[in-house]
Order: structure tokens, then C-alpha cells, then sequence
């Protein structure tokens, strides 16, 4: 048995014993998803699912290998049945893994959606999508978003490869907004040095709804490891270290530096 709570970080690989039941094998997406995975020069660097992961595990005996990959190479990689015994985090309403996984009980969070804007014409909150009539909306690529892929040709989404493109462009006034998770703007706003103080939230829940995100793993794991794990989740959450873990990346309140208006 490996040691306890052993981490290890491989990139862009699966080591011999990718198959072991004593080890698990974390997904890791290369970017975009900070602060849930931390992701500096191709190595994973914590992030609350990360931090929560690797707390599941302690004590067990099991070892956690972190791999970090592009969004689409790891979906191709599972989708293949190129890993064993692996997790990762998904949506009900994301699929992103066909089929392959199954959802741990106990749900990490809900997601809260909001648009960021500089443009003061921009009602808050937004009650439907037509209130995005002729609008254009930075979104990360290659991600999904319910609710606005449904809307018609006369809302113009801005595909951007990263968070940094997508509030530059808000900054710039190129877009009338940036719509994501609150907790991911303001994690990727925390590091942004561009124009900041014309920047406000807009509340965009009735358009994209709230949705939980899970843990989900290999549906071959075996039945003993998946059910530690969903013991091991209700723990952690019921205690509050998960809310506090959530804290440590995730600010409650925009850090004061940071003039932007929020409108909720």
C-alpha cells in the first residue's frame, strides 16, 4: 500500500499503476478553472476542488495523483478508457463525461452566474435574455452556459480562450459584459491589473440558472472506494472545512482595492 495521503503530480501522463486500486487518479484542467484548479507552468497547485480531493483521502492509505491536461484532451483521454480509477468534477447539465462517471452524493456548491460590465446601460439584475437584445457577451471557450445558448442571433456571444482576454475586453468597453461564475470572476479579477473602477456585477441567475457541481468518478471505481469517498464528502461538508476551504480562494466580499460596484 502506498503511503497515506501521498500526492504526486504527473503531466500529460499515467504512470504504471494507473489501474491500482490504492491509487486515484485527479483530473486536472489545464486552464480556465481557478480557483476550483490551480494550474501554474502545467503543474496543479491546489484550488478548492483540488484542496478537497486531496483531504478525502488522507489517513487512507490511497494516493492521489494530480494530471493535468487541456479541457478537451482529458474528456478524449476518459472517453477512451485511457485512465482507471479516476476523478474529476462535472455538472448534471455539463455531461462532460458521457456516461463514463458517476456523481458522488453530497454536491461541492451551487454555482451563481453573474455578468460583469462596464456598460452603465446594463439593467441589473437581468431578467431574461431579452433583456440581452443586441448585446455582445464574452464567454470562456468551450464552455457551456445554459440559458444563453439558447438565445437567438441578436445576442452576440464572444468566445475567449481565457479569463484574462475576457476582462480585458469588459475593461476596454469591446463587449457589454462577461458572464461566469461569481466566484470565478472575482477569483480571476483578484490577480487582473487592467481598468477595474468602471466594473460592476450584474445578477444573471434568471438567465443561467443555479446548478450544482459534483465530484464524479470512474464508474468502474470500486464500490467500497466510492462509497469511503461519499462518507468522507459528507463529512468534510458538514463539519465546515469545506466552507472553509472554499474561503481560502473564493473572496466573501470583493477585496477593497478593487472599486467595482456591485449590484445584486
Amino acid at each position: 500500500m502506498a503511503a497515506a495521503g501521498v500526492f504526486a503530480d504527473d503531466e500529460g501522463t499515467f504512470p504504471d499503476d494507473a489501474g491500482s486500486e490504492s491509487t486515484i487518479n485527479y483530473l486536472v484542467v489545464a486552464d480556465k478553472t481557478g480557483p476550483f484548479q490551480v494550474v501554474h507552468e502545467g503543474q496543479s497547485h491546489g484550488g478548492v476542488i483540488s484542496d478537497v480531493v486531496d483531504r478525502l483521502v488522507e489517513g487512507s492509505g490511497i494516493t492521489v495523483r494530480h494530471h493535468v491536461f487541456p479541457v478537451n484532451r482529458l474528456l478524449h483521454e476518459v472517453a477512451r478508457g485511457r485512465v482507471k480509477n479516476w476523478i474529476a468534477f462535472d455538472a448534471p447539465v455539463w455531461d462532460s463525461f458521457r456516461g463514463k462517471g458517476r456523481y458522488l452524493m453530497e454536491p461541492l456548491f451551487l454555482t451563481r452566474h453573474v455578468m460583469l460590465t462596464c456598460n452603465p446601460t446594463i439593467d441589473s439584475p437581468i431578467r431574461s435574455v431579452r433583456d440581452l437584445h443586441g448585446r455582445s457577451v464574452v464567454t470562456l471557450r468551450n464552455f457551456r452556459y445554459p440559458g444563453l445558448e439558447s438565445a437567438d442571433e441578436t445576442l452576440r456571444l464572444v468566445p475567449a480562450d481565457n479569463f484574462r482576454t475576457g476582462l480585458e475586453l469588459v475593461s476596454l468597453s469591446r463587449v457589454d459584459g462577461f458572464v461566469e461564475m461569481a466566484s470565478r470572476l472575482r477569483y480571476h479579477l483578484s490577480h487582473f491589473d487592467g481598468q477595474r473602477d468602471c466594473m460592476r456585477e450584474v445578477d444573471i441567475s434568471s438567465v443561467v440558472p443555479n446548478y450544482p457541481v459534483y465530484l464524479v468518478v470512474d464508474q468502474d471505481m470500486p464500490a467500497e472506494l466510492i462509497a469511503m469517498l461519499d462518507t468522507r464528502l459528507e463529512a468534510l461538508v458538514a463539519s465546515g472545512e469545506m466552507q472553509r476551504i472554499w474561503q481560502r480562494y473564493v473572496p466573501v466580499t470583493l477585496p477593497s482595492d478593487i472599486q467595482v460596484k456591485v449590484h445584486d
